[in-house]
Parts: C-alpha cells; structure tokens; sequence
C-alpha cells in the first residue's frame, strides 16, 4: 500500500492533519511540514514526498501537491479548497487581510474569522475558534500573504496529471468558492483510469472543510484512496465499471 502524503496549508487548525492522519491510518499517512511561502514548501517536500505516493493538499498547499503529483507520478491526488493561482478576488480578500494583520493579530483573527470559518464553527465552536486563533500568534502571517499575493498561476500543471483527482469543498467557502475547485476540474485532463477529476461540496463547511466536518471529510478520502488503490488496468476510479 502506498504513501499517503498530507500537505496542510499554512492557515489550518493548530492540530493541522494530525486528526484526518489517525482516520487514514491504514493507508500509511505522512503529514508533511507547513511552511509560510507556497515555492519554499514544494522545495522542501520534493525530497520527501515518495514516488506513486497519494496526496492529500489543504488550501495553497494545493499548488506544489499539484506540481509534485505531475513530477511523482501520484497514485491519486485529493484538494480541500484549492488555492493553485491568486486572481483578483483572492488578490482583494489578502490585501483586506494585510489592512487587518496592521492592527495587529486580534484584528486580523476578526478579519479572517468571516473569511475562513462557516457558519456551524461560527455559531457554535467557540472552542475550536479560540485554539486557531490562538495559533495564528505562532505563524509568519505577513510572509504568507505576502506569498499568496505573488503567487504565480499553478493552472498549467494541472494539465500534466495522469492520477484520478478528487476536489472537497466547503458549500459556504466565501476564502476559496466553488469556482476554485470547478477550474481544478476543467483544467485536469481524463486519464485511463477514469474522470480526471470529481468535485464535492460539503453543506454548512466554509473555507477549513477538512476541520469543520472532519468525519463526512476523511470518509470521502478513505474511500477515495482505497478506490485508487484497487484500480487495475483500464478500471474507473468514479463512475460505473
């Protein structure tokens, strides 16, 4: 059975994939370092990230897992809330960001709180809020939206993959909307093994899905990877055999 590797966006829950790690278990999971600036990231994990290995990417964490599926011939690639370029509307959503970061960090966790959390966090994970706002005092958050801003356009490597590609989305995502996981989709070609790539959105989720709805989230992906791992020969990864 091969590698799972976890590539968390810089943003996640203080935990990051630890949580979605213990539900793969079985499918040996390796959850690697997160690092402020997406191209330092990809250099970084290049020489961890194992041949044929499946990956499962968080938010900007997307644009090197891309590029590292083309470059490892992955087995399978998963994407919760893609960031692979930054357009206009991103571009914005920052620049608010980098006005708040200036007031300082209780500032900017109000700012992002609407941005990146949904509806069911907001109203009733007073808890859960508190621990990833408390985290945000640990990161380079200046370095990362400095990074996001110059993000350069990752869509053309979407384009070399030959693994089958699955998109998870938060249904209330206002950070990254369902526009974001759709353009992964029309961008990645079909392969032998079946659709090039499947979107799904979770309902109540915002931008953070994978902690919001940990349980509908690591069940899609189990079965996603264990779908990839049964596939032989010309078999589907989605659709009817």
């Amino acid at each position: 059975m091969e590698t799972t590797a976890l590539l968390c966006g810089y943003l996640a829950p203080p935990a990051g994939f630890q949580p979605l790690a213990k539900a793969l278990s079985a499918h040996h999971p390796l959850e690697l370092p997160r690092l402020a600036r997406p191209k330092e990231a990809l250099e970084a994990w290049r020489s961890t990230v194992p041949e044929g290995a499946h990956l499962v990417a968080f938010a900007e964490a997307a644009w090197g897992a891309v590029q590292l599926a083309a470059e490892k011939q992955a087995k399978s690639l998963v994407l919760f809330s893609p960031i692979v370029r930054s357009d206009a509307a991103l571009r914005a959503r920052l620049e608010s960001l980098q006005t708040a970061l200036r007031g300082g960090l209780e500032t900017f966790a109000q700012a992002a709180q609407p941005w990146l959390l949904g509806p069911f966090l907001l109203e009733h994970g007073q808890e859960a809020v508190g621990a990833w706002t408390q985290g945000l005092s640990e990161l380079d958050l200046g370095g990362w939206l400095e990074a996001l801003l110059a993000l350069p356009d990752g869509r053309k490597h979407l384009r070399r993959l030959s693994c089958p590609v699955l998109v998870v989305l938060g249904a209330e995502d206002v950070f990254t909307p369902l526009r974001y996981g759709q353009e992964v989709v029309e961008w990645t070609p079909a392969n032998p093994n079946g659709l090039g790539a499947v979107r799904v959105s979770l309902e109540g989720c915002g931008h953070l899905v994978p902690w919001e709805n940990p349980e509908e989230a690591a069940s899609l992906v189990e079965g996603f990877l264990e779908r990839a791992e049964g596939v032989k020969g010309g078999g589907l990864v989605w659709g009817q055999e």
